[in-house]
Formats: structure tokens, C-alpha cells, sequence
């Protein structure tokens, strides 16, 4: 049942961001070797600035920076925004077979829904209503407003601006995660912040030399193999971290009939920095691929026109067979291989180069230059019957991004500054396809429309290079922007953070279908993707120029608790990249737009009675997006329709974590939100003003603690958390709109045992040995994950309700070894 592949690679454009990135290197490390020469600037510490301290954030940096290291409870207490960070301990509630987007879930106000139990199946997150994700896309409307950094570099290309959890599938090389709750500082700011910011904060290199070897195995024929070694110190400044795993799923918990769904991935990085009087310079890279077969949603109740053997798809006459739902043929069971599969590839490779230097005894540079290849790849097989036309898909985008930031940290009596911009270059392909080589290739269009076609006089079928669907286009983006962000403390107790952007979006869309599918466009055969015959999407190009204010406050009330208020707009261009331009008139775009206030406290006490290292705090949000375009899927042919809309988010997040003995650790997070669409009009012009915005849950919580106990050398870390995520209105694919249907609430309760073996029992060269033993959703709890109502596009049903399940009881042990 396989599909033969014939088309080949589509080129990368790497010479000129590997030239621009190697030349700056060169002038990065030629700067560095001048700094260390010369004589300190005035006024400059003897041994170095605070940018040494691997891993934190400089104190030099008043406006709360996120992007350039982890920022400490006292940082975030002392500042106007909104920001939560998930060191090890707390990421460690994912287990060690699970990525990025499910140790993300113990933040405040964060949703997550994944296809699968470890780091390679894609997902779908959201902060306070806003996403990022391919999973489960339907209803999706704020898809895409969630800046993603990997230490501090854009991890999404610019013209689809959705994030894929599977790009960072392994959680063993990252340190930390910090959450960003709105557009944020304007000095923090990428080119989709609309929505909030999630930085992954890899491991750093470190001053002591190192090595840690990992391996772990788990339920569903899971298991893996990690590593890291920290170089120390190497002579004349340098060190340096390489990590990386590998992760093998056999199995799903969503498998059927023989098929069980397998999944694997890998992730490497390495970093190597310099440190000279007064800054630093540094080398990353980065590379993860994931591979996993996406089921489809399963039918919630049994139907007597849905069976496991699908429909003729000659007659539409159901074949006979078990029907098929979560009720009768299994709650977790998918559909047989023959009939139904679909394989999902995502590939990030990134370089990059931090410069940092004091410059002056007070103005410090920063110059961050990157390079970003992307790449997804769909292999789809649909033998159900429905939709015989499209028995084959085959997709394929890629993504090249480049860009440098400068900026200039100013500081003055009373008064810190952060000046500076980027820009950056941007080319997004896209290739889609659908075709069933059994069926004879017919005239879509024209006087002949309807009747088979022939080429040269012969009689052909549909394939891959004369598929009955298609769609091939580039995006070529330009981004700019300049900033300047303020940080006025008149009084030791205040703090004012004014900032403002101006940012440009550029964009130049090609269609390249009359190149890629000639005889298709030519002679009329099959559909492209506008919907339409032929070539009709036109060549378009936009600009658009904003302007992004913001403003935020911070009064410390007392010494440990402090009042914060925040206001911020932010942009982003179109959503959709080339499948928008190729669906609407260039004319009738604009940026997508958001307007968030914030009130709140925070507290943190770093030692009183039973309060150590404790961090809590409470806010009121308030966000406005407009100018929304909501893909609509539709199964039978690409993308083409879409509706427009404009929602409201509005909600508290509360969050508190404390270490009340020495020896235990407890944390809680609870979210209230309300989602209403404003305005939302289909594609037919029905209107469904004043809906629920669907996907985002009324409540979301969780809490747990982690208890120490020491016998004999050994420590021994017994944890229990909740997850709980309440009920959230589902989307109507039938008829284009969200409904007030809902999801049911689900909570799930994990625990896990670590025992930590320490030096004096190991020998002289092993350090220390930890194995973990975690039990996830203890209680075996059957539950939805995620629910729509279908229009008939997969099992011919029309409002039939379609569901993806929730993991059942899983177990995982992992062994790891430092030397």
C-alpha cells in the first residue's frame, strides 16, 4: 500500500545564509580576540561581566530578558510582565520518552493536546487561548500567535508562523522553559509574539567537565538513549556542551488490527562559547527529526453506515464489517493499515552566533545572527472509500530563514535602555498533491470538463506527476523591525517599562503550479489548489508597516509582594502563508492583531518559616485578536475554504510553589478563561457573533509535590501530581462554526519514584546514578482528548461526533549515570 516517491528533494537556498553566517562568525571571534586584548573599558569588572554566569540572566538587563538565558524567581517578582519558568523538576512530570509540549502542561494557563506518547507525534498548545500547533487543527483560529525560541532563536519560519512541538522531541538536552504571557517587552519580541512566547533554554556550557549517559524504556514498546557531555574549561576562555537522544515508539496507544502506529526521533546540539573581559561569544547548533503515523479521529458512537472495511468506492455501498467506534470495536482502536494511515516528518536544523560585549563602561552590545532549515512532509494514504480521488497524498514545504539582531543596552541614572532591531529573510515552499493511480485522469475545467483526458493522444491516470489535486508555490518574506524599551525605576520600589516597535511585513507570493504541474495547467486536468482550474491564483506581493506600544508597571508594595499592571499591542502578518495567498485576493489581507492588558501581584519570599524560595502570584488578562483567518479542512481536495473573525480572551491565572521543608517541594497552578468570538463569519457569510471560541478550556489546574528522603546515601523522591483540564467547547465542521457543544472535563493523576545514588558508593569516576520509575494516569482513565463534529469527509457521516483519546495507564524507567 505504499507510495512510490519519484519527486525529488526540493532544493535548499543555503549559500548565502551560510556565507552571511560564516563571514559573521569570522567577525564574531575576530571581535572576541580584540576585546580580549584590549584594555577593559572604564568602569568594568577585572574579572569579566555577569554574561559568564551560564544560564541566568544578566543583572545588567533591567527589562526582564527572556531570551538569552533562564530569568530567577527574583527577576520575574521584580518586573511588569507575566512569566512562569519550568526548571528540570517540574519538566521532569513529562517522563523521559515525552517532548517539549507535555512538560509545557504544568505552566498556568497552558493546554495541551498531543497524538501521542512521546515527543514525535505533533500537538497542539495554547497559552491563554492563543496557539501553536498542527494538531487537531480544526476551529483553530488564534493558530500560529506563539513565538517558539530555542535559547533565544526563532525556532518558526515566518510565513506559516505555527510551531511544531516534535521540533524539540527531546527533553534531556534542555535545562528550562520559560513562558512568556502576551506580546511581552518589545526587546523580547520576535514576529508573532501576538499571543505570548515559550523559550526552551538548552544546556549551557559549564566550568567543570562532565558526562551523562541515559537510557529509558516504557509501555507501548517505548524506549531510548540520551547523552551530554560538558567540555569545562578548554584555555584562553572556551567551553563547551554536546547533547542529544534518540527516541524509538514500536507501538501507540492508538493502534488497531495489526498496525500500532510507531513513532522515533532524534535531537543533537552543541554549543560552544568564549568568554573575554567583559562579554562573551558563542557558537550553537541544533538538528531534530521526527517521524509518526497520525490515526484518524475515531467515532465516539457506532453508526450503522461506519465500519472497519469503509464504503465500495465505486458503489458508496458499505462493506460489511464491525462498526466502528469507541464504543464497539475498542476506545484507543484505529483503523486497519489497508484502510487508513498517514506519516508525518518534521525536521529543524539551526546555526547560530551570540556576540555579547561591554562596550562601554555603560552601554553593552548584542548581536544575534541565525540561519533556520525547516521541513515538513506528509505521506497519506486513504483507502476508506469516501474520498477515492484522493487515495494518495503527498506534501512537502520547506522553510529557509536567516536574520541578525542588534541591540544596545544603555544604562543611566534612574533610566535603562534597549535599543535596537532586526530583519530577516525568508522563503516558505510548498508542495501539495492528492491522486489515485487507478482512476483514469479527467478534464476539470473547460468544455470537456468531466470526461476523461488524454496526453499525446494516449489515455493517462492520475499520479504523482498529474495528480487529480494540486498546489506548488513559494512565499519570500522580508521582516523588519526596531525597537526601543525603557526601564525607568525613580524610586527603589517602581518600575516602569515603557517600549514601542515599528515593524514591517513584506511578502512576495509566486505561483509556481504552471512549472511544477504543465500538463495539469495547460490542458485543464485536475484542481488547484485556489479551487479553481489552472493557474489562477496571480503572483502577489504585500507590505505592511505597524506600530507596536507598550507599557508596564511595577510597584513593590512591600519587600515581598508587588503590584503589576501591563498594557501591549502586537502584529504578525497573514496566517497560512502560501495556502492563504493562494486562496484570498492579496488585497483583502492584513496583519493579525492583538491587544492584551494585565493586572496582578506576585510574591516571593526567599526564606520565612515554611516559605522558602517561594514564588506566587495572581493576574486578570484581557486580550483582543483581530483580523483572524480559520482554515477550514476539507478532506476531499486542499485547503480553500476559510473563515474570518475577531475573539476576546479574558481570564485569571494563579500559580504558587514552595519549598516548605528542606526536603519537600510543592507547586499548584489554576486557570479560569472565558472565549468568545466577537465577530466570526464562514466562508458562506453565515454569521456566529458572540459563540464560544472553540478548543480552550474553562479551567485548566494542576498541582504536585515532590518529598526527599535520605537512607544510607541514597536519596529516594517519591512525586504525585493532577492534571486536570475542564470543559471546552467543540467546533462543527459540518457547518463551519463553533458550537456551545462541549468536551467533558478530565483530570489525571501521575506519580513517579526517582532514587538517586550518590559518588561515595559509585567509585572514584561515577559520579552520581539516578533511576526513575514514573506511572502515568494511574487510575487508567478513559477520556477525549479532543472533539469535533465531522462533515462526512472521513467516514462519510455528516454531524457525526469524531474523537481522539487521551493516553491510558502508561509506565516508564529510565537509568542515567554521571561521570
Amino acid at each position: 500500500m505504499s507510495v512510490t516517491r519519484t519527486r525529488p528533494r526540493a532544493p535548499r537556498d543555503l549559500p548565502p545564509p551560510l556565507r552571511l553566517l560564516a563571514v559573521s562568525l569570522l567577525l564574531a571571534t575576530g571581535a572576541a580576540r580584540a576585546a580580549t586584548q584590549a584594555p577593559a573599558a572604564s568602569g568594568s569588572p577585572a574579572t569579566g561581566s555577569s554574561y559568564v554566569n551560564v544560564g541566568k540572566v544578566s543583572a545588567t538587563s533591567r527589562a526582564l530578558n527572556t531570551l538569552d538565558g533562564t530569568p530567577t524567581k527574583k527577576q520575574i517578582f521584580k518586573s511588569t510582565q507575566s512569566v512562569k519558568v519550568i526548571g528540570k523538576r517540574q519538566m521532569s512530570v513529562a517522563g523521559p520518552a515525552n517532548g517539549a509540549a507535555q512538560a509545557l502542561a504544568v505552566a498556568p494557563g497552558v493546554n495541551v493536546m498531543a497524538e501521542g506518547n512521546t515527543g514525535a507525534p505533533r500537538a497542539s498548545i495554547s497559552i491563554n487561548g492563543m496557539k501553536t500547533g498542527w494538531g487537531n487543527i480544526a476551529g483553530n483560529a488564534n493558530d500560529g500567535t506563539v513565538m517558539v525560541t530555542f535559547d533565544g532563536v526563532p525556532m518558526i519560519d515566518p510565513a506559516y508562523t505555527v510551531w511544531q512541538a516534535s521540533e524539540i522531541p527531546q527533553l534531556s538536552l534542555i535545562s528550562a522553559m520559560s513562558v512568556t504571557y502576551g506580546p511581552g517587552y518589545a526587546v523580547n519580541r520576535w514576529y508573532n509574539n501576538i499571543g505570548g512566547a515559550i523559550n526552551f533554554a538548552p544546556l549551557q556550557p559549564a566550568n567543570h567537565a562532565s558526562a551523562t549517559i541515559g537510557a529509558f524504556a516504557g509501555s507501548f514498546a517505548t524506549w531510548g538513549t540520551d547523552f551530554n557531555i560538558q567540555t569545562g574549561k578548554l584555555g584562553d576562555g572556551w567551553s563547551g556542551v554536546v547533547a542529544g537522544g534518540v527516541t524509538r515508539a514500536d507501538g501507540n496507544y492508538l493502534h488497531g488490527y495489526g498496525f500500532d502506529n510507531p513513532s522515533k526521533n532524534h535531537a543533537y546540539y552543541a554549543k560552544f562559547r568564549k568568554t573575554f573581559h567583559g562579554g562573551h561569544v558563542s557558537f550553537g547548533a541544533y538538528d531534530a527529526r521526527s517521524e509518526s503515523y497520525r490515526p484518524l479521529p475515531i467515532p465516539v458512537t457506532p453508526n450503522a453506515n461506519v465500519t472497519v472495511n469503509g464504503v465500495n468506492p465505486s458503489t458508496g455501498a458499505v462493506n460489511p464489517g464491525p462498526l466502528y467506534s469507541q464504543q464497539t470495536t475498542g476506545f484507543y482502536t484505529t483503523l486497519p493499515y489497508s484502510e487508513y494511515w498517514k506519516q508525518s516528518v518534521v525536521s529543524t536544523e539551526l546555526l547560530y552566533s551570540r556576540y555579547v560585549d561591554r562596550i562601554a563602561s555603560n552601554i553593552t552590545m548584542h548581536n544575534l545572527i541565525w540561519y533556520r532549515w525547516g521541513h515538513r512532509e506528509h505521506l497519506h494514504y486513504d483507502n476508506y472509500g469516501n474520498n477515492n480521488n484522493v487515495l494518495d497524498q503527498y506534501y512537502y514545504t520547506t522553510s529557509d530563514t536567516y536574520g541578525d539582531k542588534l541591540y544596545f543596552d544603555i544604562r543611566a541614572p534612574y533610566n535603562d535602555v534597549s535599543v535596537g532591531g532586526y530583519w530577516l529573510n525568508s522563503k516558505y515552499a510548498s508542495l501539495l498533491e492528492f491522486y489515485n493511480p487507478s482512476l483514469p485522469a479527467q478534464y476539470a475545467y473547460g468544455p470537456n470538463a468531466g470526461t476523461n483526458a488524454t496526453v499525446n493522444g494516449q489515455s493517462v491516470n492520475y499520479s504523482l506527476a498529474l495528480p487529480s489535486h494540486y498546489h506548488d508555490s513559494y512565499l519570500y518574506m522580508t521582516d523588519l523591525a526596531a525597537f526601543i524599551q525603557d526601564d525607568i525605576q525613580p524610586i527603589r520600589s517602581l518600575r516602569i517599562t515603557p517600549g514601542i516597535r515599528l515593524v514591517s511585513f513584506q511578502t512576495n507570493f509566486v505561483n509556481n503550479a504552471s512549472s511544477m504541474f504543465p500538463i495539469n495547467v495547460a490542458d485543464l486536468i485536475g484542481t488547484n489548489g485556489d479551487g479553481t482550474g489552472g493557474n489562477n491564483a496571480p503572483n502577489s506581493s504585500t507590505t505592511f508597516n505597524e506600530i507596536e506600544p507598550s507599557i508596564g508597571i511595577n510597584w513593590q508594595a512591600t519587600k515581598v509582594l508587588a503590584l503589576y499592571a501591563n498594557y501591549s499591542t502586537g502584529y504578525k502578518a497573514p496566517a497560512g502563508a502560501t495556502g492563504t495567498y493562494a486562496h484570498l485576493l492579496a488585497s483583502s489581507l492584513a496583519p493579525q492583531k492583538s491587544a492584551q492588558y494585565q493586572v496582578g501581584l506576585k510574591g516571593y519570599i526567599r526564606h520565612d518559616g515554611l516559605l522558602n524560595n517561594a514564588a506566587f502570584g495572581a493576574n486578570y488578562y484581557n486580550l483582543s485578536d483581530t483580523n483572524e483567518i480559520i482554515p477550514i479542512p476539507v478532506v476531499s481536495h486542499l485547503y480553500s475554504l476559510f473563515a474570518s473573525g475577531s475573539s476576546r480572551f479574558s481570564g485569571v491565572n494563579i500559580y504558587a510553589e514552595d519549598d516548605p521543608i528542606y526536603t519537600l517541594h510543592v507547586f499548584a497552578n489554576l486557570s479560569f478563561e472565558r472565549a468568545v468570538y466577537s465577530q466570526y463569519t464562514t466562508p458562506s457569510g453565515g454569521s456566529y457573533n458572540g459563540l464560544p471560541v472553540s478548543n480552550v478550556p474553562a479551567q485548566t489546574a494542576n498541582v504536585g509535590l515532590f518529598y526527599e528522603m535520605y537512607r544510607h546515601g541514597v536519596v529516594y523522591t517519591p512525586s504525585i501530581w493532577w492534571q486536570y483540564t475542564g470543559p471546552q467547547d467543540i467546533y462543527n465542521n459540518n457547518t463551519n462554526a463553533p458550537t456551545r457543544q462541549k468536551l467533558p472535563a478530565f483530570g489525571i493523576w501521575n506519580a513517579s519514584l526517582k532514587v538517586a545514588i550518590g559518588h561515595s558508593d559509585l567509585g572514584a569516576h561515577v559520579h552520581r546514578v539516578d533511576i526513575d520509575f514514573g506511572v502515568y494516569n494511574v487510575l487508567n482513565k478513559q477520556y477525549n482528548a479532543y472533539e469535533y463534529i465531522s462533515s462526512g469527509g472521513y467516514y462519510g457521516v455528516a454531524g457525526e461526533l469524531l474523537g481522539e483519546p487521551g493516553a491510558p495507564r502508561a509506565y516508564e524507567v529510565s537509568l542515567s549515570t554521571k561521570f
